[in-house]
């Protein structure tokens, strides 16, 4: 599970549907928020709910998001074919793996023995360094250095939002300078 699941899409998928063209070319774009809210969008037409190639380039757009709630549906309808099932499994891995996290910060929940398949998705890699507590704490702020890409380094902290509610963040740094957040 360590590769991202790859997609074959023939030529004549794309002329049996529109939606999922339209999804593809966002997807392609890397316009990831609108191809998830695109696929949400249309997810209800039968041809698509029923479409493996749908399935998982809606789940893919919404991974690439801030929107892994809504990688949820499709992960439960991938069961069809071997492919199909490997990407629920990947999709039901990061969402277990998002769940345990945000376990371990806000109720202290050791992780300390549990084992899950890698993924190359940032919230696993963090998830896995957190397992094996290659982390720094300090004032509740885990910060991880990235043992391949030297240069970046990750911190993971709980923090409330305007709600009151408690979000997990995940801030991105490369050579020292913020580059992304990821709100959970």
């Amino acid at each position: 599970m360590k590769k991202i699941p790859y997609i074959i899409l023939m030529t004549t998928v794309f002329l049996f549907s529109s939606n999922l063209s339209t999804l593809y070319k966002l997807y392609e774009k890397q316009a990831y928020e609108k191809a998830c809210d695109y696929a949400v969008k249309y997810f209800y037409k039968k041809r698509n709910k029923n479409s493996e190639e749908y399935l998982t380039l809606y789940g893919l757009s919404c991974l690439e998001t801030d929107k892994i709630y809504r990688i949820a549906t499709p992960m439960l309808r991938l069961k069809k074919s071997k492919d199909a099932r490997e990407n629920s499994a990947y999709f039901s891995t990061i969402l277990l793996q998002k769940k345990l996290l945000f376990q371990a910060l806000v109720d202290k929940t050791s992780l300390k023995n549990l084992q899950l398949p890698d993924t190359n998705f940032i919230l696993s890699k963090i998830f896995t360094l957190f397992v094996q507590e290659k982390y720094v704490l300090k004032e509740n702020i885990y910060t991880f250095k990235d043992e391949v890409k030297k240069e970046m380094k990750y911190q993971l902290y709980i923090k409330e939002n305007k709600q009151k509610e408690k979000e997990m963040i995940i801030d991105v740094y490369k050579d020292d300078k913020f580059t992304h957040r990821y709100r959970y």
